[in-house]
């Protein structure tokens, strides 16, 4: 994620961590090692080091994109699931995604804290392994259990630990480059999942057949794929622990966090007023100029304010819908009709919308401000979840639907970092933020229990009037939302 798209703790704790560097150094060495002006030459070294940087954060991107491949793979997994467990039904392993983000989300802010203490490349090729490990692992589980468990947890958490790593060590490279950096990187998080969708359908399914085999569940029947498809889950997860093990292995050879780099000091002394670029330096909480305004000053004080409980709500009801889509986009469209293959290139594309659509919207969200860009998304949340029940058997029309949404999902999770930092400062702000990311997960579970209870009853038609109605309170809030807070009062 772009700047405004990543927890603000984890830019804090970075500069934290240069800051009592340097200071230690100055005791040392004295103040002319800190203010280091770089030649030409080391300069162009430099940059090409920090070119194979970001190639190995792209590559460690591509193994956490597994987080939307999910959505793709479920089709398969269920029926393979099924064979060895009669009881396992679609809604069962749906229920993978919600708790995978949640397992993500919660460990997020962590992961740059721990680094300061075992190692960024030792975090890395931790993840990675474990990664690698649990596709080995689920090759060989049968328990839909044990299955979910080690989903879940064993890929979850390391994802978690070591999404913003890579980018760390980027912003050190490129200080002046903060928005290209973190594009650069993500670009690999989408293009992961679009990459290994084709990958799991090619070995999975590679004549394309369709689901066929029905079972009744809740009064309906539900199409299950055949055992010509099934039988190869567990070489796909191989071929997957296999690709994501190499992946890791480019990834730790080529990060590196350069603790003694401070490029931003070069840049003042010739410059004297250079800003990193890439985001908005009022909102940043790793840029620190003069504060000539009140902040939140105590956790508590955040909590009870009227803006917490503005975004906590907004954040529930207007993350929901894209995440249903995200989770069951392929059970949908086999409703309406749609083959596998056209519906693994549509989960590949729509994956692409959602990390490449951030850097744009953080952009936009720079210019015009956090509130017109989330009632711009709002809106078209609102047009998307009221048309989706009448697109009937139109490829066309779900590509469209899915593939905007997911936009609008990419845009959300780019602008409620940098408002979180606006309102609540750089003390509170980040705290804030890692607590929405945690609502995130919530809707995300609040999506899937709308699928599994409500679709039986009232089918995927009125699942989605429902989220309307979520989507509605999301605009009405962000109407009424106000950007500014006057905590002097408090």
């Amino acid at each position: 994620m772009k700047p405004q798209a990543v927890p603000q703790s984890v830019a804090q704790s970075d500069h934290e961590l240069d800051k009592h560097h340097h200071e230690s150094q100055a005791d040392e060495h004295g103040d002319e090692h800190h203010f280091k002006e770089y030649s030409a030459k080391e300069l162009r070294s430099i940059k090409i080091q920090g070119i194979v940087c970001l190639l190995g954060g792209i590559a460690l991107h591509f193994v956490l994109g597994t987080f939307y491949l999910w959505g793709g793979i479920s089709p398969y997994v269920a029926a393979y699931m099924k064979e060895n467990d009669p009881n396992v039904t679609q809604s069962t392993l749906s229920i993978v995604f919600p708790i995978l983000g949640i397992a993500t989300n919660s460990v997020l802010s962590f992961g740059v804290k721990l680094a300061q203490r075992v190692g960024f490349k030792t975090m890395i090729a931790g993840a990675g392994f474990l990664i690698s490990l649990a596709f080995l692992i689920l090759s060989f589980i049968n328990n839909i259990y044990g299955f979910i468990l080690i989903y879940c947890l064993m890929i979850g958490i390391p994802s978690g630990l070591v999404y913003m790593l890579p980018i760390i060590c980027g912003w050190k490279y490129f200080p002046f480059n903060r928005g290209m950096v973190s594009g650069l990187i993500i670009a690999g998080y989408g293009f992961g999942a679009f990459t290994f969708n084709f990958v799991c359908k090619a070995i999975c399914n590679p004549n394309n057949e369709e689901p066929e085999i029905g079972f009744e569940e809740n009064g309906k029947i539900k199409k299950y794929f055949s055992k010509d498809v099934y039988e190869n889950v567990p070489f796909m997860f191989q071929m997957l622990a296999l690709s994501y093990f190499i992946l890791t292995i480019i990834s730790v050879l080529l990060v590196k966090y350069p603790r003694d780099l401070n490029l931003e000091y070069q840049q003042v002394l010739g410059e004297g007023n250079k800003k990193p670029s890439g985001i908005n330096h009022e909102k940043s909480v790793d840029y620190h100029p003069t504060v000539m305004h009140a902040e939140c000053e105590t956790l508590g004080q955040g909590l009870k304010s009227r803006p917490f409980w503005f975004l906590v709500i907004m954040v529930l009801c207007s993350i929901i819908f894209g995440m249903l889509l995200a989770n069951c986009y392929k059970i949908f469209g086999q409703t309406l009709g749609i083959d596998d293959a056209k519906l693994t290139i549509l989960g590949s594309v729509q994956a692409v919308c959602n990390g490449g659509s951030r850097f744009g919207w953080a952009v936009l969200s720079d210019k015009i401000g956090f509130k017109k860009v989330y009632l711009i998304i709002a809106v078209i949340n609102l047009i998307c979840t009221a048309s989706i029940g009448y697109i009937e058997n139109s490829y066309a029309g779900y590509f469209i639907i899915l593939c905007v949404t997911m936009c609008c999902e990419g845009g959300l999770f780019s602008c409620y970092p940098a408002v979180s930092a606006k309102i609540f400062g750089h003390k509170v702000g980040p705290i804030i933020y890692g607590g929405l990311f945690f609502v995130i997960g919530l809707s995300n579970m609040l999506g899937y229990l709308l699928y599994k209870f409500g679709e039986p009853e009232i089918g995927f038609g009125g699942v989605f009037w429902i989220v309307f109605g979520f989507c509605c309170v999301a605009f009405i809030l962000g109407v009424f939302f106000k950007e500014e807070h006057d905590w002097k009062k408090k």
